[in-house]
């Protein structure tokens, strides 16, 4: 007799384990809900027997990146190295979110897999995510993709970092958001240094060619200018 798994009870232990991570968001996306079926079939690869996808974000501080530019000054001090200490404590943080979701999986006799705050790994032929963060926590309800290809959240724009675990315990899903987030104000289009953006059309949520804008942050050790100048939850151009 086949099993439905939309009525399948939420395993308790791991549930109340996520009012206890340490970040600043947290979602969940059920594998039999997902309507991204590349998402879905990239999560089942990964762990065929997944029930539920949980995303955590943290902030990235506006304080620091206000420090940061696309440009390099010969002889100047490069104050894209302060904002990326804190990117490593970013990390930190996350990395050890998901691997705390896991060990309470794993504590119930559940499988899970933490996929850490160092980011997603990457076809480097194509730059496409073996399994996408940002769409993962769209999913999951912690924001809209907008016109930067970043997923934007309503509390903090951008300005978030992402990690997620993938677990065989049943939890209790986050709806997705159905407005949109992105004010569509092409601030990140006219900004971006590498003319990687492009305002979308034809009802594309983005067009970004992801070749430039590798290289030119490659060539100038980190660009962030579409994270530091979106409108969206900012302190400084709100």
């Amino acid at each position: 007799m086949a099993v439905n798994k939309s009525k399948a009870k939420v395993n308790t232990a791991v549930q109340a384990a996520l009012s206890k991570l340490d970040v600043d968001m947290v979602g969940v996306a059920r594998i039999d809900s997902l309507k991204d079926k590349q998402l879905k079939e990239a999560a089942l690869k990964l762990l065929p027997s997944v029930r539920s996808v949980v995303v955590v974000g943290m902030e990235i501080w506006s304080e620091f990146l206000d420090l940061t530019s696309p440009e390099m000054e010969a002889g100047a001090p490069n104050l894209n190295d302060i904002y990326q200490q804190h990117m490593d404590y970013v990390r930190g943080k996350l990395s050890k979110a998901v691997y705390d979701v896991a060990r309470a999986s794993r504590k119930a006799g559940l499988k899970a897999l933490p996929l850490t705050g160092a980011g997603p790994a990457v076809d480097r032929r194509t730059l496409q995510a073996v399994l996408s963060y940002k769409h993962a926590a769209e999913a999951a309800g912690l924001g809209r993709i907008g016109m930067s290809s970043l997923l934007v959240t309503p509390d903090y724009g951008p300005r978030v970092r992402l990690a997620l675990c993938l677990t065989e315990a049943v939890l209790e899903p986050d709806g997705v958001i159905k407005e949109q987030v992105c004010r569509y104000c092409n601030i990140c289009v006219g900004k971006c240094p590498a003319h990687a953006l492009e305002r979308p059309q034809n009802g594309e949520t983005y067009i970004i060619n992801k070749f430039a804008c590798r290289t030119y942050g490659d060539a100038t050790g980190g660009c962030s200018e579409c994270l530091r100048v979106c409108p969206i939850a900012s302190p400084k151009y709100s």
